[in-house]
């Protein structure tokens, strides 16, 4: 029975057996089952195929890699390939393989045939490709690989990606058939953590040496390595290729302060023999790499405690503003109990409002945290801006009422839009509340007004107060999460949000204030033909 290891991921260390037949990898598989929440429910499909076994991918969202290439059509399989499916990596064991896959074994007698070192390079930072009368151009082309290789993986900031892009180019450059990177774990134990197998190679087999990886990790220098030297059956004249005859460079992966793991590719003597400029230059690789990853792992820990701090204090202020809305609605409550308690009705009554106010308060709030933090596609349908804008004017008519403020609406024809109603709705009733917040009692004037600019085929909608206006220096400010002019009354959401709704819907918006005449927010969002149905749908479909 074939089987395959996990030896990255949620479900590191466990073995699948598959047996003879269709196996699913996924979530919900009955014979190869990861709790993995980056793989599909159906990821990939392992089957045996004319004696051999075969992976596919079954549409899966993030992909399944053979060996670090993507594939997208059915792949045959050799023991000790790596299959990735999400930040799961699996090795496949092949039929009958007991144990660890030998491709990422570590022969602590060196295998077949004793590893002997033919050349060692140390690795500090001095680790420099230095042109020599014997190297020439040789060693001007390697700096350059060297220069590729830094700007290219300078962008990266994933541990995984990182290693896995400095052995794709590592193997291609020096033509390996094998190439591993191996971390050290806490107690100082090799680990496979990338591989690349050359479709061609015959030995994907061939233990790695761990005689060599130890040297490398004790004295910290690269090696050059050949099994050739000391194997006696070389001897007798039979072909180098018949017993595996490899050319092996292994080097430290150097951090600051410390051995981080080793890189190791190797490839047979019959194809190609590394030299010990190769050896330099993977030298150079490895500390560079070492850098790197310090480098990313620097960058992971900054932003974890940036969002740490954020999330603090975003917890500290919505909580403190939470608090005041509470307070609020208790002693609203408790004046209606002593109403009821009292059978004085009208008591009751007149609080009423109080709780009624601070509900939608509350209620407001928790939409605009749940739309302002969630990653959301808008619903599609064709919605009637005018409409959807009377809806939010009726909202506020009865408040604009009772404190005498006028609310104007100067609104034109337009054709229905692709929108998110309730996005909409949500967008509108911020700028409507911020209006009114801005505006004086008995003299507040609040306008609403839409038009239709058939030249750009957008439907504009403005929303205008004549209150204090925002100063200069604040314009930039306002959209920006939690940052309120109200003091105690805002929670600094409602704009953010507000742009973020017209963001998903591919509009814009746009402010304009002076301060004592008052401030026009405007937001442009695009139209199409009317389709046939009502029919909701989302984007794309």
């Amino acid at each position: 029975m074939a089987s395959v290891h996990v030896i990255q991921g949620p479900d590191k260390g466990r073995k699948l057996d598959l047996p003879d037949r269709e196996n699913i990898i996924g979530r919900e598989s009955s014979t190869a089952e990861l709790s993995d929440q980056t793989v599909s429910r159906h990821h990939a499909k392992l089957m045996p195929h004319n004696g051999r076994w075969m992976l596919e991918d079954l549409g899966s969202a993030n992909g399944t890699y053979l060996n670090g290439v993507r594939i997208s059509k059915g792949s045959l399989l050799k023991r000790g390939d790596q299959i990735r499916c999400g930040a799961t990596l699996l090795v496949f064991g092949g039929a009958g393989a007991p144990g660890a896959p030998a491709a990422v074994e570590l022969d602590s007698n060196g295998g077949l045939v004793d590893a002997a070192i033919v050349a060692t390079v140390p690795s500090n930072e001095d680790s420099v490709i230095i042109p020599t009368p014997e190297a020439g151009a040789r060693a001007i082309d390697n700096l350059r690989i060297l220069y590729d290789l830094i700007g290219e993986i300078s962008a990266i900031f994933n541990v995984d990606l990182l290693l896995q892009a400095v052995l794709d180019r590592t193997t291609k450059v020096l033509k390996s058939d094998r190439g591993f990177i191996l971390l050290l774990d806490e107690s100082g134990q090799p680990t496979v953590k990338a591989s690349r197998l050359n479709e061609q190679s015959r030995d994907s087999d061939v233990p790695i040496s761990r005689t060599i990886i130890n040297e490398v990790v004790t004295k910290q220098v690269g090696v050059l390595s050949s099994n050739a030297m000391s194997d006696k059956r070389f001897a007798s004249g039979k072909s180098v290729h018949d017993f595996g005859i490899r050319s092996a460079v292994c080097v430290p992966i150097m951090g600051r302060q410390r051995i981080l793991g080793v890189i190791h590719v190797d490839c047979s003597v019959s194809e190609h023999t590394y030299s010990t400029e190769e050896l330099r230059l993977l030298t150079a690789i490895g500390f560079q790499t070492g850098l790197a990853m310090e480098n990313v792992l620097l960058h992971e820990s900054t932003v974890q405690a940036e969002r740490l701090a954020a999330v603090g204090e975003t917890v500290a202020y919505l909580s403190h503003h939470i608090k005041n809305i509470l307070q609020a609605l208790g002693a609203g409550t408790d004046v209606v109990k002593m109403g009821l308690d009292g059978e004085n009705l009208p008591k009751a009554r007149d609080a009423w409002p109080i709780v009624e106010r601070n509900l939608g308060r509350i209620n407001d709030l928790i939409l605009n945290m749940l739309t302002f933090s969630k990653q959301r596609q808008p619903l599609l349908e064709n919605v009637n801006v005018n409409r959807v804008l009377g809806e939010c004017i009726e909202l506020f008519t009865p408040g604009a009422d009772e404190r005498g403020v006028a609310i104007m609406t100067d609104l034109d024809d337009a054709p229905p839009i692709p929108a998110d109603s309730a996005g909409l709705q949500q967008a509108f009733t911020n700028l409507l509340g911020n209006a009114m917040d801005a505006v004086a009692n008995d003299e507040g004037v609040v306008t609403i007004a839409s038009r239709y600019d058939a030249m750009e085929r957008k439907v504009i909608v403005s929303v205008s107060d004549n209150g204090s206006g925002i100063p200069p220096e604040r314009i930039n400010d306002i959209f920006n999460p939690f940052w309120s002019s109200k003091g105690q009354r805002g929670t600094g959401l409602g704009l953010a949000v507000t742009k973020k709704v017209v963001q998903e819907h591919n509009g814009r918006i746009d402010v304009q204030s002076n301060p004592e005449e008052g401030t026009t927010f405007t937001l442009a969002l695009g139209a199409v033909d009317v389709v046939a149905s009502d029919e909701t749908h989302g984007p794309g479909e």
